[in-house]
């Protein structure tokens, strides 16, 4: 009766994956660190950019110049940014610590057996004193791993399966996830223009008329307009759009116009005087903007 009774100790095969879970568990910490890190530094990107974009104009150039705080909060600012390259490979390193042992994890798992003799031929185990020692527990890190390559592959396609599944879904997760940011910015960006395309061709179709500049109400479009990236205005013969987000690495409150006014004495004709913001990120958005309606 004794030696029939069922063993509810820890036998080397549930030592395996009482081991391996944990591997899986620390693994999963690592992933969520990663992740939370990961947000932590899009909002660090974000503020480095806007606290630059702050101190690149005429007042926050003159503050950093003339005001002790100023410039040690723009020094402190360029010192985060040079830390953030730093930063992004740490997350890539914590990525790659993750799905490391999420595997280690997976095969520990499927191959529990297998796994306790690696564990023991590392010298991370040692077989209990006093307990009959199979016969292969002399065996070399080199045959235990020789055995393993031997393991029918239905016994590991499983959990390898699903880890590749988890590690390709998180990465389509996240190109997904710039896709459509970039998708919206780049939705924002047309509809901008678009909307300074339509109060060029009205202000042209108005002057045809009358041989002035119109206001918004002769013009017969709205005064101001808020979208989720822009705020809108239209005051007297001029349009401008004022970024409300980030767009890529154009900051917040970036300012495009569009100006109507009229030249000549005689023969009087409409001039249409069209600025994008000097920050080089946002002409790489707006590279034609200045063109924009020259053919309508």
């Amino acid at each position: 009766m004794i030696d029939n009774a069922k063993n509810t100790g820890l036998t080397p095969v549930r030592t395996a994956r009482l081991i391996a879970c944990v591997i899986a568990l620390v693994g999963m910490v690592f992933l969520f660190i990663e992740r939370a890190l990961s947000a932590v530094l899009v909002m660090a990107t974000d503020g480095v950019k806007l606290g630059l974009a702050r101190y690149n104009n005429f007042t926050g150039r003159f503050a950093s110049q003339n005001f002790a705080e100023d410039k040690q909060l723009l020094s402190l600012l360029k010192e985060v940014q040079g830390l953030l390259p730093s930063a992004e490979s740490a997350l890539a390193v914590f990525m790659v610590i993750a799905i490391v042992l999420l595997v280690i994890a997976a095969l520990g798992l499927a191959l529990p057996k297998q796994f306790v003799h690696v564990l023991v031929a590392l010298r991370l185990l040692k077989w209990e004193t006093g307990e009959a020692a199979p016969e292969e527990s002399g065996e070399s890190l080199r045959e235990v791993i020789a055995k393993v390559g031997n393991v029918p592959l239905k016994k590991i396609a499983l959990p390898v399966a699903v880890v590749v599944a988890v590690v390709v879904a998180f990465f389509a997760v996240r190109s997904c996830h710039e896709t459509v940011k970039a998708a919206s910015v780049s939705d924002s960006i047309a509809e901008m223009q678009q909307k300074a395309v339509e109060y060029m061709e009205a202000q042209k179709a108005f002057y045809a008329k009358s041989k002035a500049v119109g206001n918004a109400a002769a013009l017969q479009i709205p005064d101001s307009l808020s979208t989720s990236a822009f705020d809108y205005k239209v005051t007297g013969g001029r349009f401008t759009a004022v970024s409300k987000v980030l767009l890529e690495n154009c900051p917040a409150g970036s300012k495009w116009s569009v100006s109507a006014s009229t030249k000549g004495f005689f023969e009087k004709e409409l001039v249409l005087y069209r600025s994008a913001p000097k920050d080089s990120a946002c002409a790489k958005l707006t590279p034609d903007f200045k063109k924009l309606g020259r053919n309508q």
